[in-house]
Parts: C-alpha cells; structure tokens; sequence
C-alpha cells in the first residue's frame, strides 16, 4: 500500500522563519526543520526573499544542524521569479554546528556572481537594467534608513536597515514609495493587465516586482517542485504573516487541497476565508507556544505543533 506524507508545508520565511529584527533563523526552528525533512515531509519556502539569502541564512545553518541529503525542501524565491531544490547541494560537507556567519560551502547566488545552473530565474519576470538604476539612484537620498539589495535576481527591494526604529523608518518609507510610485508611472513601466511592475510593501521592504509576482506564483510553482520529487501530502500548512501570504492557502484550496493557514501576526485581523486559519493562541491552546508568541516563536510552535501531531510517524488520515 502506498504510504503518502501526512502534510506539507508552505511557508514564508520573514516572520514565522527569520526574525523581522535580526533576519536570523532560531535554533529551534532549524531543530524542528531537520526533524521534519527526517521524516519526508515536503517544505517549501516561498519568499520575497533571494536565492542568496535562503543558501546563505537557511540551508547553510540547516546542512550544519544535520539536514538529510534527500531532504523534499524547495525554495521559491522573489514571490515566483527564483527557484531551486535543497536536493541540488543537500550532499554537501556541512561546517561547524551553531557558525551562522559561514557559507556552508554553498556558492552565492548574487548579481556579479556565476549563479549556479540549478538556480532558476525567470526571464520573463527580471527589471529592466535602465528601470532598476534609476531606482538605486532614488534610493540613494534614502539610505539612513534602508538599503539597496543587491542579491534580488530579478526584481528591486530597498529593505530597512538592520536595527533601524520601526516608526523612523515606516516614515521614510512612506516617502520613498510615494517617489517609486511616480517615477513607476513617468517611466511607463507600471503594471496594467498583469503586464509591467508594480510596487509591494512589506514591514521591511519595499519592492518593485513583475505584475504576475506573488505568494499564489510561489504556490503554484512549490507545489509542482514537491509533486515532481514525490507524493504529494494529503494535508497542507500555509504559514506568514501578512494578509498577502493567504495567497498560498488560497491557491492550494482553490486547486482541491486540503490546508490550513497559520497567521503568526494577525492585529490586522484574520479574514474568512473557505479554509480553516490558526493564530499563536490557537497553537497555544494545543499546547505549544504561548498566546503572545508572534513572528518566529509562532512559526516555532507550528513546526512542533506539525511535528508532535500531524507530522508524526503515527498520524494517519
């Protein structure tokens, strides 16, 4: 008989993976991370966030805890535009345990860099070259409180610099959108009919990316990693922490899967949505975390919560 993996997981990575703060990854969540690949279950991180950051601040830290070279992870990287498999350097020598500062033998994966051949950037979805200079030159009456990054492949983020006031900065981000927005429609490269760019705003970025970008793109595109390297789960998480990252759930639900989402920042509130939705006090009630827990300590207590129950080597549905 068959035996299909209990459930998978989708799950953005700023938030309920690496801290808003100091953009690391806990301990804890690269214990639990490695448990589940132990048992197969399939993970997908589907982020705004670059193929250079998820190799250097996750996999790196995840191959030195012990990540299983057969491990079903992907990444799905810039809301769709990049993607890659854990499977493509999961073999690798790992380096000391607990040195988060090291490469883990990994390439880069950045621009002025030989990007690896199992890296895959979307042609179709890069900035124009004259389009993102004309945006790090805006940028440059900004930089006291954030930051170009350099590693995107295809699309443009100022991110606010590590350990700036969130208030200081919202402020200059306020002002910095409003002039992207205005050179976005001077330049005529502003998005209409899911052709062109368009802006998206985040807690700690601001991002200009192609019309088609999403974490919906991201699902569709995890989803067919996870279905072409094995079975795919009978039950799926969705976990982040924005209204943006509902995206995920929505498309899993809309193509016939069962999911649950996790939001681990919910003051926005939580929508009704067709698909059931969890927040830190739900995960407290079962017992893991705290009510409070919010961000990472939330996407901690869904990953134990996953483990102990739905992802055990019991669980059956």
């Amino acid at each position: 008989m068959r035996t299909l993996p209990p459930v998978g997981l989708l799950l953005d990575v700023d938030g309920p993976i690496a801290s808003p703060e100091t953009r690391r990854v806990p301990e804890g969540i690269l214990t639990a991370l490695v448990q589940l690949a132990g048992r197969g279950i399939p993970v997908v991180f589907n982020t705004g966030r670059s193929a250079d950051f998820i190799l250097q601040q996750l996999a790196a830290p995840l191959l030195a805890a012990g990540l299983p070279a057969d491990a079903r992870f992907h990444a799905v990287c810039e809301k769709g535009a990049v993607q890659f498999s854990f499977a493509s350097f999961a073999s690798r020598s790992p380096s000391p345990a607990g040195d988060h500062a090291h490469d883990g033998g990994l390439p880069p994966a950045t621009r002025g860099t030989s990007v690896p051949g199992w890296v895959e950037v979307d042609a179709g979805m890069r900035l124009p070259a004259d389009l993102e200079s004309r945006l790090t030159r805006l940028l440059e009456d900004y930089t006291d409180t954030m930051f170009y990054d350099d590693t995107k492949l295809a699309m443009f983020s100022a991110e606010m610099n590590v350990g700036e006031a969130p208030e200081r900065y919202r402020e200059a981000q306020s002002r910095f959108e409003a002039d992207v927005s205005k050179l976005l429609t001077a330049s005529g490269a502003g998005a209409e009919d899911g052709v062109g760019f368009q802006l998206d705003s985040t807690i700690i970025s601001s991002d200009v990316e192609h019309a088609s970008s999403g974490k919906d793109l991201g699902a569709a595109r995890g989803w067919d990693r996870v279905a072409a390297d094995g079975e795919l789960p009978v039950q799926w998480f969705t976990c982040g922490d924005s209204r943006t990252d509902y995206a995920m759930a929505e498309w899993l639900h809309a193509h016939g899967n069962r999911v649950t989402h996790v939001d681990v920042r919910h003051e926005d509130g939580v929508p009704e949505t067709p698909y059931p939705v969890l927040t830190g006090e739900d995960l407290a009630a079962r017992g893991f975390g705290t009510p409070q827990a919010r961000h990472e300590a939330a996407g901690q207590a869904l990953l134990e919560w996953v483990l102990n129950t739905n992802g055990s080597p019991e669980a059956t549905r």
